[in-house]
């Protein structure tokens, strides 16, 4: 028997070492692939129920928090969202289902993420700090700018709030509910996946490199090879990645290693169409 493991690295933060986890037991305990879903959900498929997965040191439960995959503070910021969300949540098991399906976004401040249609999250109010942020309420970005100490308590308090209102009710879920839950979520039609060579939040010098996937599909031997770059990358909401903080010339050379096999490059390419 096999089963199906998702992660949820907050942020879409993936390090180095994940994803040489990651690549390591697609290749020996599942099908030999990773896939990036929508919301920056990474999966494992055909996984021995005896497969010890310990190795791959990434959170496969509650909470969920994506962020705008070229904003630094966002990402970093997404992280401490998703740490004080799990140390708040009741061990209460239909709360954490719940929270799992719930989507919480960190927006840059360029409006990526409230344009990917996250219902509960931040946006930067100004994209260079964190020093005050505005709310995000039923997909809505509020006009009063908070400090950023005043807005996260509000914000896991309308997260707890969302999904513990008929957590009770919900416990005679069944896990196959549940996961229709996940996959029914699409993504924004507005929202814009960085793909190609991408500058214009860097240093002069620096690049970040996005790349997409045919269908999200990245074969385990890849993930190991982009895990020996040793470099920041993203998992972005739209699956696809971001390789951050490259040099140019680097980030040239890495872009000729990649392309062959896979990594698409081009925005407009038909293969990030379906």
């Amino acid at each position: 028997m096999s089963h199906t493991l998702h992660f949820y690295p907050a942020g879409g933060v993936v390090t180095p070492e994940q994803w040489l986890a990651l690549g390591q037991a697609a290749r020996e305990h599942a099908d030999g692939y990773v896939y990036l879903d929508e919301h920056s959900v990474v999966t494992l498929r055909g996984v021995d129920d005896e497969a010890d997965m310990s190795s791959v040191s990434l959170p496969h439960s509650a909470p969920h928090v994506v962020a705008s995959p070229l904003s630094l503070h966002a990402r970093t910021l997404a992280v401490r969202v998703a740490e004080e969300l799990a140390a708040a949540v009741p061990e209460h098991e239909a709360v954490y289902t719940r929270l799992v399906h719930t989507v919480v976004g960190i927006d840059g401040g360029h409006g990526d993420i409230v344009a990917h249609g996250v219902s509960l999250g931040l946006q930067l109010q100004n994209p260079a700090n964190t020093t005050s942020v505005r709310l995000i309420q039923d997909g809505r970005v509020s006009d009063e700018a908070l400090a950023l100490d005043d807005a996260l308590p509000a914000l896991i308090d309308s997260v707890l709030t969302a999904v513990t209102s008929d957590a009770v009710a919900s416990e005679a879920t069944s896990s196959a509910e549940a996961e229709g839950a996940h996959s029914d979520r699409g993504p924004a039609a507005s929202a814009q996946a960085p793909i190609g060579w991408l500058t214009e939040h860097t240093a002069e010098g620096r690049v970040d490199l996005g790349a997409g996937l045919h269908k999200g599909v990245l074969p385990g031997e890849y993930a190991g090879l982009i895990a020996q770059l040793d470099v920041p990358i993203t998992v972005t909401p739209w699956r696809g990645l971001v390789l951050h903080d490259l040099a140019d010339g680097d980030a040239d050379v890495v872009l000729r290693v990649l392309a062959p096999r896979g990594f698409i490059f081009d925005a407009q390419s038909p293969y990030l169409q379906d």
